[in-house]
């Protein structure tokens, strides 16, 4: 969400006749070799200029449908490339996700992220439908339940692409390790062979890349044992207060960075958390004074400046405004490492403080 990475460089050109032979023979005058010299010299000056102009045009380049947002991408697989801000949209509606997906698109947004389970893909189909942005401009991440069967994921996913009224999408994720119930059903062979269908999915053009969300590192040793497509994204909860937490609360962080899997953050701000730190808090907002911006600028920046890709989610213009409006400036070391070392707001998956939750999924 984001949005892209391209950068371009401009030589100055060489001016031209500083090393050219002098005149030799006596009867050129000297004022001719001086207009051409002012000749060559005024060209330079237009060639300089040309490349000012279009260095500038470049750089105003809009997103689709946008007010011109520059937002940095990083590459989680072959030729895919995620924007680092995307709008998430958990718990919203079909009529709030398309109000949000509107809003976005409009602002500059080119990243949206839903769920098989969110129930909201018509929404997001419509609104993308509506805004005319063209569909290679987008990245768009969704989801099929966990713990399904090989063709029961294939079907979950198909019903995906004819809700939001789309051919493929960019990212896929396996939603949970297993299924959402009160007693999840899932375990290694459940596990491997959902993962063979997204394989599938990928090889017909279904989804550009793969991934799982909610995976502590025995659940994704079980994707990587069997895997010809490596997972692209473990999307997990992530957020300051949280930057010095065990392997039971991030999902095991370091182990999906050991085996090249991206690590991406939902819930960014804390939602679920029942409070308002990451918002108002002290640490976030003194030291987004030091840089005019607001507490959830400071504690989205944490992540990205870390090059971890975050969903924040919002129905708000100017909500959304401010969590795209993340990039063009820098925290320091010592700030990074503050906000590294609180410890709170800490996970609430788990509901204990202590663990996503996750790590216990058979």
């Amino acid at each position: 969400a984001a949005h892209q990475g391209h950068s371009l460089s401009v030589t100055r050109a060489p001016t031209v006749g500083s090393n050219a032979r002098p005149y030799t023979r006596a009867r050129i005058p000297r004022q001719r070799s001086k207009r051409r010299s002012e000749k060559e010299r005024k060209k330079e000056r237009m060639r300089e200029l040309y490349a000012c102009m279009f260095v500038a045009l470049a750089g105003a380049v809009k997103s689709p449908g946008g007010e011109g947002r520059r937002v940095p991408s990083i590459e989680i697989a072959a030729g895919v490339h995620m924007p680092l801000v995307g709008l998430g949209t958990w718990l919203y509606n079909s009529s709030v996700a398309e109000k949000a997906v509107s809003l976005a698109l409009e602002i500059g947004y080119t990243h949206i992220d839903t769920a098989h389970d969110y129930a909201n893909s018509k929404g997001i189909g419509n609104a993308i439908k509506a805004s005319k942005v063209n569909r290679n401009g987008l990245f768009i991440t969704h989801k099929v339940e966990g713990g399904l069967s090989y063709n029961a994921t294939i079907s979950n996913h198909y019903q995906n692409l004819r809700d939001i009224q789309m051919e493929y999408v960019d990212l896929l994720l396996v939603h949970f390790p297993a299924t959402m119930e009160a007693k999840p059903k899932g375990g290694k062979e459940r596990r491997q062979q959902q993962w063979y269908a997204l394989e599938h999915l990928v090889k017909t053009k279904k989804a550009r890349a793969i991934g799982v969300s909610h995976y502590c590192p025995r659940h994704l040793e079980d994707v990587l044992e069997i895997a010809t497509i490596k997972p692209a994204i473990n999307q997990v909860e992530f957020h300051v207060g949280m930057g010095a937490a065990g392997v039971n609360a991030t999902d095991g962080r370091q182990f999906d960075r050991q085996h090249g899997v991206t690590y991406q953050s939902f819930s960014p701000l804390c939602g679920p958390c029942g409070t308002h730190e990451l918002i108002n808090g002290t640490l976030v907002t003194s030291i987004g004074k030091m840089h005019n911006k607001t507490g959830p600028q400071v504690a989205l920046k944490w992540q990205v400046q870390q090059g971890i890709p975050v969903i924040p989610k919002s129905a708000n213009r100017g909500h959304l405004e401010e969590n795209i409006d993340l990039f063009g400036w820098e925290l320091s070391p010592i700030e990074m490492e503050m906000l590294t070392k609180a410890k709170s707001p800490a996970v609430s998956g788990g509901g204990d403080g202590k663990t996503s939750g996750d790590c216990a999924i058979p």
